[in-house]
């Protein structure tokens, strides 16, 4: 008898937690880049019911007599694959009974090969990964003798009259009971839109502990933390604030996360963790950014910092240029690693556009003072209001330093291309997003980020992301007499966070959905006066998967406005320092790392790193962050192999 895996669906709650395992337990027990999460077996959901679908090794197994060069054959009681013998033919994928085969490519470059569950038969565990982790029992390994005996309990519920099988979902629902999400409270909108303090309250230690007790903790890899970037161990540290040990959970949380108490505050988590979380469906997803915040706030409330402890000092020396999240991971990294670091920004605060492009009812600024008292005593220097190329020469910096890394983000604005776009009130997201949070934070005015008057002006706002929903909310606490967002799709295809434009509409924002701009009317001195719409409708997918908006003939109309805000978003800026340098940009201008014989983030100048929204375009806080810390491991591993070839 052949051992297989056999999954119970009246106990599978769809965690996933299994695939997860899978994947993990074949990647060193690591975590794999995204496009290399390939589990060999899958959890099938439907509506409220969900199972596994694996191999099941079959006594006379097709795949094994299909497959024409022996790639696939019988060994400790189970099928297993030797893929250095598969050439792709597919036979054994149309023979399995199961569809428990896929055809999986390592690469872009590779050939499809045949990939299945193995039983971890490579691994030391005893039982298969996605057995051991499984949180409710849904999966176990049978054999000869498991069959045996659950043959056995079955004659003997028989003999008994009781029914051979569970009522149908009770192990499922009693695992998934928990109470209902609650969150953080806010403020009252008409309150919160007369100020620019944060509108949510932190939770309170029993917020906290209502909040980590509804976590199942699936596993301590679990779905939440796979699709966080950086994998922060969220499992874990809510289990360590149920149990009361924020000061362990601090240091956890830390591990993994350079800047947590802002990701608790800024992360798009419904569309990440808490949007993978199990309890989505159910009572609601456990509130992690919240637990995440309450964790890092809570810590350094009682005195908690963290410590760079033991570490011996290295020789080498890094400069950052950035001290947006991707420079300010590198830096944590280097630091800990003992590597001397002096970090460059052009404005008078560290966090680059966390703190000067996120409003401070979104992120009190506050934090990111403190946040910078924290690294500077982890050994971290900061030269604040020194712009590369203007107060320090860049070639400078490549001399002097062992490595550099680039985390300039992406300040280019973009445009519509619409007639009368240079008109005067006619401005663009992130100049108007800077210049309101200078003032707020009282700091001098600056020529390049003009404050515009807003009070009792009509004010519409072009765009659907995060950085819209920030000028709209900026725009009602600046006294406009009426705000509104004009979005080109459906409110569906919003890119921006779902729980942003509940908060906009609360506080007064109108939004008009599906309408395009033609053309901005200007009265007789030259400022706007309106914008010429036309309503759409929506179209066929494009190549990014997104509906097309399709003009509706006739529909067109003119839309008041004293004040036109741009808001479709950032590219890369020009950088003039960078050239002669040896450093590559794409046709869009983003910098060019990685390369044959280059690590990720290594750029063609081998001392020259880079990372975040300058490579990959604008993007998340945390995969800035993930970069960063990426690009410090590259530099780390450079230096450490320059020592073995001395």
């Amino acid at each position: 008898m052949n051992r297989f895996i056999v999954a119970d669906a009246t106990r599978c709650v769809g965690c996933a937690a299994c695939e997860i395992a899978c994947v993990t337990s074949h990647n060193n027990d690591g975590w794999p880049l995204p496009r290399d999460f390939k589990p060999r077996l899958h959890v099938i959901s439907h509506r409220h019911q969900s199972s596994v679908a694996t191999c099941h090794h079959c006594n006379d197994a097709p795949c094994v007599t299909s497959c024409p060069t022996q790639a696939l054959f019988l060994a400790d009681n189970s099928i297993q694959l030797n893929k250095a013998r598969c050439i792709g033919c597919k036979n054994c994928a149309v023979a399995c009974p199961f569809g428990a085969i896929e055809m999986v490519a390592a690469n872009d470059n590779s050939a499809a090969l045949a990939q299945k569950c193995d039983l971890c038969s490579d691994q030391a565990n005893a039982e298969p990964a996605c057995v051991n982790v499984c949180p409710t029992q849904a999966l176990r390994l049978m054999d000869g003798a498991g069959i045996r005996a659950l043959r056995r309990e079955r004659q003997d519920l028989s003999v008994q009259g009781l029914p051979v099988q569970r009522p149908s979902l009770s192990g499922r629902e009693a695992f998934l009971t928990k109470p209902p999400r609650i969150g953080a409270r806010k403020l009252d909108a008409a309150l919160r839109k007369t100020h620019f303090g944060e509108i949510y309250y932190g939770l309170s230690s029993a917020e906290a502990q209502y909040e980590s007790n509804r976590c199942l903790h699936c596993a301590s890899k679990a779905r939440c933390n796979w699709t966080c970037p950086l994998h922060n161990s969220i499992p874990d540290y809510i289990h360590l604030v149920r149990q009361g040990k924020i000061i362990e959970a601090a240091e956890l949380c830390h591990q993994s996360s350079s800047l947590p108490e802002i990701c608790g505050r800024v992360c798009p988590q419904d569309r990440l963790c808490e949007g993978a979380c199990t309890l989505k469906n159910e009572s609601g997803s456990v509130t992690v950014g919240n637990l995440e915040r309450y964790i890092t706030d809570t810590a350094l409330a009682m005195g908690w910092r963290p410590q760079v402890i033991g570490v011996a000092p290295r020789k080498e020396r890094v400069a950052i240029v950035g001290a947006g999240p991707a420079g300010l991971g590198c830096a944590d990294i280097l630091a800990r690693a003992g590597v001397e670091v002096a970090v460059f920004d052009k404005h008078p605060e560290i966090g680059g556009l966390l703190t000067f492009g996120i409003p401070p009812f979104k992120l009190d600024k506050n934090i990111l003072s403190v946040r910078r008292t924290l690294f500077s005593e982890m050994g971290i220097t900061f030269h604040l209001n020194h712009e590369v190329g203007r107060d320090v020469a860049f070639g400078e910096l490549v001399d002097r330093y062992d490595a550099v890394f680039l985390g300039v983000g992406t300040y280019g604005l973009m445009s519509a291309g619409m007639e009368g776009e240079d008109a005067t009130g006619v401005i663009q997201a992130l100049p108007f997003l800077i210049a309101s949070t200078r003032e707020v934070m009282g700091l001098e005015d600056c020529a390049e980020y003009p404050l515009v008057e807003l009070k009792g002006k009509h004010v519409v706002v072009l765009g659907g992301g995060d950085t819209a929903m920030d000028c709209l909310r900026t725009a009602i606490r600046r006294g406009a007499q009426s705000v509104t967002c004009a979005y080109r799709r459906d409110e569906l295809s919003m890119p921006g966070s779902k729980k942003e434009v509940v908060n906009a509409r609360e506080e007064g924002v109108e939004f008009l959905f599906n309408v395009q701009p033609q053309y901005i009317q200007r009265h007789r001195k030259g400022h706007v006066s309106a914008i010429g719409m036309i309503r759409t409708d929506m179209g066929e997918p494009g190549p990014d998967g997104r509906r097309r908006p399709r003009p509706v003939a006739g529909s067109d109309f003119e839309l008041k406005a004293d004040v036109l805000i741009m808001a479709f978003g950032f590219q890369p800026h020009d950088m003039p320092w960078l050239r002669g340098h040896g450093v590559q940009l794409d046709r869009w201008g983003q910098i060019q790392t990685g390369g044959i014989g280059r690590s990720a983030t290594q750029t063609d100048n081998d001392k020259i790193f880079a990372g975040g929204d300058a490579v990959h375009g604008a993007d998340l806080v945390v995969t800035a962050m993930v970069a960063g810390r990426q690009a410090a491991c590259d530099m780390l591993a450079m230096f450490d192999s320059k020592k073995e070839d001395v």
